[in-house]
Parts: structure tokens; C-alpha cells; sequence
């Protein structure tokens, strides 16, 4: 017997939707609205009104025991007769409002049949109620249906389902099965990589959170993904996400995967590719009148995604699109129609985390998840990024000119948001300044905000001839993701104007994402956060939405430490004021270190300004040496020729690169490619309105303020720069900080233990020897 259980919604929806790919502003982005609107029609129903009523069946049809439950809108009993509700929001004009799409009135017949089962009644009304939002009126269909004609559309509805139904089963079966054969597929473990894979699956047992920092070279992917998928095997949980900040890390854990696959498995991953890469069009528009793939794109994505799923389990970007092409289909959304039927999803942070392109059709309620969240130490600012809006006056103002006369309460909605940004200006002006913050929320804004939506909402839908249809469209979903982002406003919020001439912004600033991470959170069964930087870590806890008691592990480094040699220069001040002053000692230093030994080496700067000028010093104080520096915005054609020159040449080569920048994470340089890196400063951000922000909260919170805004980030980003040297058993090299700080209780503390012991030197004759002194001895042995 097979079980199948799930949603009436998602029964429905994938049984009857049809037609185009409808863009988002019809639908999903106004499931929050919804929300709203349910619970004040509910509110409004009287004493015999039941709202949110618990209905589920189960039914077996063809060996499949379908469990299918949901929540019923409202239901009435009044004089004997019964009123099954279904709510709908709208912007379809009022009088065009016509009785229903199947798909709508599919999910209120199954909850009828549902409930007349457990009743002793023959039959009910089914009203369907539409939600007009601009008008604000609300327009009801009903229908009497019997229990016989329930009971055949749902029976109908199942055996639509049961190929679907049996595939699943099918795909679900063979990677248990599979999974449970599952091998670590490595002779042996590297030193800490059992501890980690351990603390991971017990971490899974007990519904818990782990933040683990594993150095380079430990292993982390195939430490967290193997007993993430042998807990698959064992029924413990349904679906691993594993998530991360950039593509070279996904293609780390698409790696792993491939060394999984070798052992004639069968499981399905699915890798996101974002939609903006995968598109097919030259240039994106979803519109269904301009975009073929997603013109009838339900007619057409059942077949597509069948084919898929039965004929491959690694389904990646090559995959995707050779079906899109083939079947007509977008390959965005066909990629997440394969992830249904995933064990494994791999993608970017915001898949899980980002309020705007979260998958919903996983999270709507709790599942048996696990999250594996990479290099986690890049989620702090994601995530603050990701609960944070921004809108100025100025996107509002040009369109205003495009907007057709006709539209009235289109203008007076725009005229009233526009007379909110002057009020906010003109508090600049009064206060002579231009960075205003509070820490209340501005809910008349909000109110003429939504208001302006609700008319956008209502143009957007109907067809215009508008050469500003593209900016209208960008405009509205800005303006949505903001009001979304007033949902998550608390404590942790802080409101902000900032003004710059006539124009005006105003942003709702997340300092502490920590709640909305844990509601995320909350949705699955464990998380394992993990980074070879996640110290110290009761500042990710606090940021990550852990607490005092989530599981932590700190492992060693699995390289010999003597293969690294660790110098302190602790005389020279790289603070911004002394900066000038410092150019001429850190490169009579730079060069004392780096002409002991021919080869590649690197030196990371604290801002772009300082890296030029230490570069244009050094070239005309050492003219004989190859030097080269990142550019401004580099490209990744060039991005890729940059890294080329480290595996060109034996010669002594110098690189000049932005700490924080493009080079300081995610780059692989074994070997020789490699020997040495040279970090100036201690990272710290330049300080900002934004950080002083957070360090003022964090003062009133556990007086560490300073530290969480600026001195953790940036001793995160030295020490992901200081990672790129060591990455292989066989690597060996210098390493060489240059400030006065290192050597102060604060800084010293932050330093891994795999960094020391370290030597302190104050000139360039100290480190000329101490640099020759290692390279004797490493090369020797």
C-alpha cells in the first residue's frame, strides 16, 4: 500500500492549474494581503461562523492511500443549513468578477465532501467569496452541491493524481533504499571530519541547531551532506537545503554529490540555478504575451517534468535548459517543480531565508528538513540585507507623468505617498541633517503605501500600451517587498531617512535577523551552520537565531602547523588617519618578506583607496618586481584572467587585492600557486551611519557594541583572506599581519589556534630573517 499524503491546495493546484505562467504580482505576492483580508472577513461572520476549520480524508484508491487535510476558510450553520466558505483576494475590477476558476473551486468541493463524510447531511453551499481589494468589495458565488457530486469530482481529482502519486512513491522508495547502502566514499576520514559528520547527525536526532567551525581542509561538504542523506535512508528526514552565498561553493557540494553517485545510488538533486542565469530569452520578461515558456505553461510543464524526474537525478543548469528548450517550459520554474521530488536542493541563501523568493511551497508549514547552511559566517549581513527595504521618492516621481489620467485614484494614492516623502525631507531640513533614524515604525506611510499598491496592483493587471510598464512593474513588487518587510518590524528594527538634494529615502533597517531566521528555522527539523571562520561564536548565535543552549563545535585545523609561518607586525599603525604615514614601512616590509623565496603572493588592503596607494608606492620603490592589483569592478572574464596569472609563472609575483574583495573568499590556490599572503589592517568597516546603528543596539543589548559592528566582521574578513594560503596537506607559506593591534588583548583572542604560535617582528631585517629561517627549514623537509 502505498501513503500519500499532503495539501488540499496543493492537490488542487497541481491538478487543475492551467494556462500561462501568470506573473508573481497576481498571485504569491499578495498571499500576505490575503492572510489579512481572511482574518477580517472571518472576524466579521458572527456567532455562527467557525473560521479556519480543521478538515482532512482519507481515501484509498488503486493501492494509494491518500491522507489529504487542509483548512476550510469558514463554515456557517445557520437553520439547519450548512455554507462551506472560500475566501479570495483579487484585483480583478468588481463588476468583471465572474464565478470562479476551477482551481479555486476545486479546493472548497474537496473540503465539502470532507465535511458532509463526518456529518449527517446529504449536502451543502459551497460559496466561493472574492475579496475586491481596491474597491473593497466583496462579491459572493454560491452553489448547492450534493454529497454524490462531491464525492465524484474528489475521486475524479485523486485518479488525476495517482500516476504522480505512484511516482513519488517510486522516487521516495529507491532513495531510501539506496541511501541505507550509503558509504563514506574516502579510504579514511581526515582529522576532525568523523567528529563533524557525528555532531551532524546527532544533531539531526535531536531536532537541533549546530554551528560548527571547521577549518580548510577538514571536509565540510561531505561531512555535513553524508550523514544528512544516510538519515534519509533511515526515514529521519525528507529533504536536505543545502544553502550558501556563492556559486564556487555550490559547485563544492555538486562535486560531492558526483563522488556520492559513483556508488551506482539512486536519489534526485535538484541545483537552482537564479532566474535572471537561466533564462532563455536574450533579455527576461515573464510576461506570458512576450515570453513563449511561460505562455501556457501548465498545458505543457506535467510532461516536462515527468520525463525529468523518471530519466535523471542529478538535474542541474545543462539538464534544465535542454528541457526547457525542449518542452517549451521555463526552466526556472520547471527547476522548482523538480524540487518537490528532491532529496538533495542546492541554491543560494535566499531559497530558504529571503522573504521575496523563499520557497513557499515548502515551508507554508513544518517539515523534516535539514538545513546545511555553507560558509554561514556570510549570512549575518544576507540575511540583514534580506529584511531590510528601501524606497526613495525619486522611484515614485518619475513615473508619475506615465501613469493615464484615468486612473484617478492611482494619482491621488501616488499624490499622497509623495506629500509622505516630503514630510520626510523637510525633517532632514529642520534637523540640518542628512541621516535621520528612529527606532518607531511609520505606519501612515505604510497606509499610503499600500494604498498606492493596491492601485498599481489594479493597472498592472489590465493591458497598456506603457513605456514604463518594465519600471512600474520593478516599482510595485520594491513597494511590496517593503510592506512585507513592516511584517518583521520589532526591536530589532530601525526606521531611517536619508536625504541627498531633493530626493529622499526611507528605509526599514534589520540590525538583529535573528527572530526571522528562527521562524525559518522552525520549519524544518535541524540546522547545521558551518564555516571555517564562525568565531566568536556567541556573535553568530546571537545574529543566526541560536542560543545559549544550540550545539557548538570547534574543530582543529587538520594541517600540520609547521607548515605555516605566522609573523606579527605590531609597530606599524594602519589606522585611517595614520595611513599615509605607514605606506613606506609596510613596504619595506612587504618586500623584506616576499624576496626570501620566488612565487605568488598576496597582499589584502582594507579599502580599495589604501590597496593604490600601497601598489603605486611599491612599483616605484621596486620596479624589478611583477606586481599586478584587483581593478574596480572587475568582470568575471577578467576575474578569471586575474586568477590565471598564479599558475603562469615560478617567478616572484606580487598581487594587490581588497580584503573583503572578490579574491579573499572562495578561491582555491594549492600548491605553489600560493606561498605567502600579507594582511594590512584588521579589516574594520569604514565607519557608517548603518554600523554605528548596530553598535549603538548592541550597547544597550550586551555592551559589545563596537565589537559586533565593527571589530567582528572585520577580523572575519582578515581571517577568510589569511584562509586562502593553507588549502592542501601540501601547502606551506608565510603569513605576515601588519598592525598594532594584533598584539592587543582583543585582537590576539580573535586569532585561531591553528595561528599560533606566532613571531613578533618590528622591522624589515626581523622579518627577512625570520622568513628565511621557515623557508629553510620547510623546504628541507
Amino acid at each position: 500500500m502505498i501513503s500519500c499524503k499532503m495539501s488540499v491546495r496543493t492537490l488542487v493546484e497541481f491538478v487543475y492549474q492551467s494556462g500561462d505562467l501568470i506573473a508573481s504580482f497576481n498571485n504569491i505576492e499578495r498571499a500576505n494581503l490575503g492572510s489579512r483580508i481572511h482574518r477580517q472577513l472571518q472576524a466579521q461572520g458572527g456567532e455562527h461562523y467557525q473560521s479556519e476549520v480543521f478538515l482532512s480524508n482519507t481515501t484509498t484508491l488503486d493501492n494509494v492511500c491518500f491522507t489529504i487535510e487542509g483548512r476550510a476558510d469558514g463554515i456557517i450553520i445557520q437553520d439547519h443549513q450548512v455554507i462551506l466558505e472560500e475566501i479570495k483576494t483579487t484585483a480583478i475590477p468588481y463588476e468583471q468578477l465572474e464565478e470562479g476558476q476551477l482551481v479555486h473551486l476545486a479546493q472548497a468541493y474537496c473540503y465539502g465532501y470532507f465535511y458532509l463524510c463526518n456529518h449527517a447531511c446529504t449536502q451543502l453551499t459551497i460559496r466561493l467569496t472574492y475579496y475586491q481589494i481596491n474597491e473593497q468589495k466583496i462579491k459572493s458565488f454560491d452553489q448547492v452541491k450534493t454529497f454524490q457530486e462531491l464525492k465524484d469530482f474528489y475521486l475524479d481529482t485523486l485518479k488525476q493524481y495517482l500516476r504522480w502519486a505512484n511516482i513519488s512513491h517510486t522516487i521516495h522508495t529507491t532513495s531510501t533504499s539506496d541511501l541505507q547502502r550509503l558509504v563514506f566514499p574516502f579510504p579514511e576520514y581526515r582529522k576532525g571530519q568523523r567528529k563533524l559528520a557525528i555532531a551532524v547527525y546527532k544533531t539531526i536526532l535531536d531536532h537541533d541547531i549546530l554551528f560548527a567551525q571547521a577549518p580548510t581542509g577538514i571536509g565540510k561538504t561531505i561531512s555535513t551532506l553524508f550523514p544528512g542523506l544516510k538519515a534519509i535512508g533511515e526515514g529521519k528526514i525528507e529533504k536536505i537545503f543545502y544553502v550558501c552565498a556563492k556559486n564556487i561553493t555550490a559547485q563544492v557540494a555538486y562535486d560531492a554529490l558526483q563522488q556520492l553517485y559513483k556508488q551506482n545510488l539512486h536519489f534526485k538533486s535538484v541545483a537552482i540555478t537564479a532566474k535572471d542565469k537561466i533564462c532563455l530569452l536574450a533579455e527576461r520578461n515573464c510576461d506570458p504575451q512576450n515570453c513563449p515558456y511561460a505562455k501556457g505553461y501548465y498545458n505543457r510543464n506535467k510532461n516536462a517534468l515527468y520525463e525529468l524526474i523518471t530519466q535523471h537525478d542529478f538535474i542541474d543548469y545543462e539538464r534544465l535548459v535542454e528541457y526547457g528548450k525542449k518542452y517549451v517550459v521555463c526552466p526556472f520554474e520547471l527547476e522548482l517543480d523538480a524540487c518537490e521530488y528532491s532529496d538533495v536542493i542546492i541554491g543560494d541563501y535566499n531559497y530558504v531565508f529571503d522573504p521575496r523568493v523563499y520557497l513557499k511551497r515548502f515551508f507554508i508549514d513544518k517539515g523534516n528538513y535539514l538545513f546545511l547552511v555553507d560558509e554561514a559566517h556570510n549570512l549575518v549581513d544576507r540575511a540583514r540585507e534580506m529584511y531590510s527595504a528601501e524606497l526613495s521618492k525619486q522611484d515614485f516621481q518619475i513615473i508619475k507623468a506615465y501613469i493615464p489620467k484615468s486612473f484617478a485614484k492611482l494619482h491621488k494614492a501616488h499624490h499622497q505617498l509623495n506629500k509622505q516623502f516630503i514630510s520626510l525631507r523637510k525633517q532632514c531640513e529642520e534637523k540640518q541633517l542628512d541621516f535621520l533614524a528612529q527606532k518607531e515604525a511609520m505606519p501612515f506611510f505604510l497606509q499610503c503605501l499600500e494604498k498606492l499598491t493596491n492601485e498599481l496592483n489594479e493597472y498592472l493587471e489590465g493591458n497598456h500600451e506603457n513605456e514604463m510598464e518594465d519600471a512600474l512593474r520593478e516599482l510595485y513588487f520594491k513597494a511590496l517587498h517593503y510592506q512585507r518587510i513592516a511584517e518583521f518590524y520589532d526591536e530589532h528594527f530601525t526606521t531611517c531617512i536619508q536625504r541627498q538634494k531633493q530626493d529622499v529615502w526611507i528605509r526599514q533597517y534589520c540590525i538583529n535577523p535573528s527572530q526571522p531566521i528562527k521562524n525559518i528555522l522552525r520549519k524544518g527539523r535541524a540546522t547545521i551552520f558551518f564555516s571555517a571562520t564562525l568565531s566568536p561564536i556567541d556573535y553568530y548565535l546571537t545574529l543566526l537565531g541560536g542560543n545559549h543552549d544550540s550545539k557548538r563545535l570547534s574543530l582543529p585545523s587538520p594541517f600540520p602547523k609547521e607548515h605555516v609561518h605566522v609573523m606579527i607586525a605590531n609597530q606599524i599603525s594602519t589606522r585611517y588617519r595614520q595611513r599615509s604615514q605607514s605606506i613606506d614601512a609596510i613596504c619595506e616590509l612587504l618586500y623584506a618578506a616576499i624576496t626570501q623565496r620566488n612565487g605568488n603572493y598576496i597582499l589584502f588592503a582594507p579599502s580599495y583607496a589604501y590597496m593604490k596607494q600601497l601598489y603605486e608606492h611599491f612599483i616605484k620603490s621596486y620596479p624589478d618586481i611583477d606586481v599586478f592589483y584587483q581593478q574596480q569592478d572587475m568582470t568575471e572574464e577578467e576575474k578569471q584572467t586575474f586568477l590565471a596569472q598564479f599558475q603562469i609563472s615560478k617567478h616572484l609575483r606580487l598581487y594587490f587585492c581588497v580584503c573583503g574583495g572578490m579574491f579573499s573568499e572562495g578561491i582555491d590556490l594549492k600548491g605553489d600557486a600560493l606561498i605567502g599572503v600579507i594582511l594590512v589592517g584588521v579589516g574594520l568597516p569604514q565607519i557608517n551611519p548603518y554600523s554605528d546603528l548596530i553598535r549603538q543596539h548592541f550597547d544597550e543589548e550586551n555592551q559589545q557594541g563596537y565589537a559586533y559592528a565593527y571589530q567582528y566582521p572585520g577580523m572575519n574578513k582578515i581571517l577568510q583572506s589569511a584562509g586562502r594560503l593553507i588549502r592542501s596537506h601540501e601547502d606551506k607559506g608565510i603569513l605576515l599581519f601588519i598592525d598594532e593591534r594584533y598584539t592587543s588583548l582583543h585582537y590576539r583572542g580573535a586569532l585561531p589556534s591553528h595561528l599560533h604560535p606566532y613571531t613578533i617582528v618590528h622591522t624589515p631585517q626581523e622579518v627577512r630573517s625570520s622568513t628565511q629561517a621557515f623557508w629553510k627549514k620547510a623546504l628541507s623537509d
